[in-house]
């Protein structure tokens, strides 16, 4: 094991030092390629291990190297774990990263998107999954909401969930599934990606009942405009749920008619808070608002708009030190304020709400809910079901809630 050589670090890995609370500064290693699913984090003091991985060191070498550098050494077994998920991140120059360099060169090279949460969220198989959704989308309650509307709130928690999915994504659907529209805009939360505010793809999203086209056109469009910086970020989109699993019901709803779909990331609104300011109070945000709507009207197209957002994450899962099930009443009631603010169509009032409270709950549908309304613009709100997942194993809840839109 001593002539065991430990492979180089990756030139293009960046370095940024953070303070993490109790755990004290943390040395964040960045992929800037995205080869990486997550930021690796290590604690500051072993950071000469890092600095050491140059390729040519044995893993005897570097633990005499580092013994000598910070006063102190570990046994050999705690440098394989070290190493070994610096690899898992794909962080070394290893077959690992080298394999996934090649999977997502081709993935960027073609113009489909294949599904990441089929056979896990939804069956992958064509009638099975036809079966799965008609009683996914299947509530007696959601034929006493209005239709036709303009633009929906719809959870993007797990279908699998039972009921209380069952519940939103109906009432949420069923306020569209007559409509007319040739476009549908999903402004999704981006969970693995904050390469920009809005994020885009023009890559078809593959379904077990067929490809969900992109509105590239409208894309195209929007382009021209040289005063618009518009991010195209495939690698954001790739294993991102969000938008995937709205794609799945859309096709299953609309599969007999020509519709496309225009996929925008939302990033994260996390530097709005920082600052106490609105985001549309940002020159960016606004730009790309406006060409969004003005590039729909050019081009003719009939839009609906879709938030796919969750809304609180609270216990030990998400990091807090109270199991969720203790909190649930209190969030219900501070949910239903954000829900008020949403049903009298005021995101203002519904971002300061939670800016207030620094998010302290975890809400990732802050950037999709409050981009939607911008874009959308209606005048009428319905609110249709509010829902609570309590996953006791981890005692960890979400919350989430669909909500209709007219002009």
């Amino acid at each position: 094991m001593n002539d065991l050589i430990v492979p180089k670090l990756r030139s293009d890995i960046v370095f940024e030092e953070i303070e993490i609370g109790q755990e004290g500064k943390q040395i964040v290693l960045i992929d800037p390629k995205g080869y990486a699913e997550a930021p690796a984090y290590i604690p500051s003091p072993l950071f000469p291990i890092i600095k050491m991985l140059d390729g040519k060191s044995t893993i005897f070498e570097l633990a005499e190297s580092v013994s000598k550098a910070i006063g102190f050494g570990f046994d050999l077994s705690q440098y394989l774990n070290i190493f070994r998920q610096l690899d898992e991140f794909c962080l070394l120059e290893t077959p690992r990263f080298y394999w996934k360099k090649f999977d997502f060169e081709y993935y960027l090279q073609s113009p489909i998107r294949n599904p990441s949460c089929a056979a896990s969220s939804y069956p992958a198989e064509s009638l099975e999954l036809v079966l799965f959704l008609n009683k996914l989308l299947k509530c007696e309650d959601a034929k006493k909401y209005k239709q036709n509307a303009k633009a929906i709130i719809v959870p993007h928690i797990d279908f699998r969930v039972g009921r209380e999915a069952n519940s939103t994504y109906s009432t949420a659907y069923n306020a569209i599934k007559n409509t007319d529209a040739d476009l549908f805009v999903i402004f999704g939360t981006a969970h693995f990606g904050n390469s920009d505010l809005f994020m885009l793809t023009k890559k078809g999203f593959r379904t077990p009942l067929g490809i969900v086209e992109s509105d590239t056109e409208l894309i195209d469009f929007m382009q021209k405009d040289s005063a618009l910086r518009l991010t195209i970020d495939d690698l954001a989109h790739r294993n991102e749920h969000s938008i995937e699993l709205q794609t799945v019901i859309l096709k299953h709803l609309f599969g007999k008619k020509e519709f496309k779909i225009l996929p925008v990331l939302c990033g994260s609104f996390h530097n709005f808070i920082l600052k106490n300011s609105l985001p549309k109070s940002d020159e960016m945000f606004n730009k790309f608002i406006s060409k969004l709507n003005e590039s729909i009207a050019a081009l003719n197209r009939k839009a609906v708009f879709i938030a796919s957002a969750d809304f609180a994450h609270i216990g030990r899962k998400f990091g807090n030190s109270f199991d969720a099930e203790t909190m649930l009443d209190t969030v219900k009631n501070e949910d239903m304020e954000l829900i008020e603010h949403l049903s009298n169509c005021n995101p203002d009032a519904f971002f300061e709400s939670i800016s207030k409270a620094k998010d302290q709950r975890s809400i990732c549908g802050i950037s999709s809910i409050y981009s939607m309304l911008y874009a959308a613009q209606p005048t009428k709100a319905e609110f249709l079901k509010y829902e609570q997942w309590n996953e006791l194993a981890t005692k960890s809840a979400v919350t989430f809630a669909s909500l209709s839109f007219f002009e």
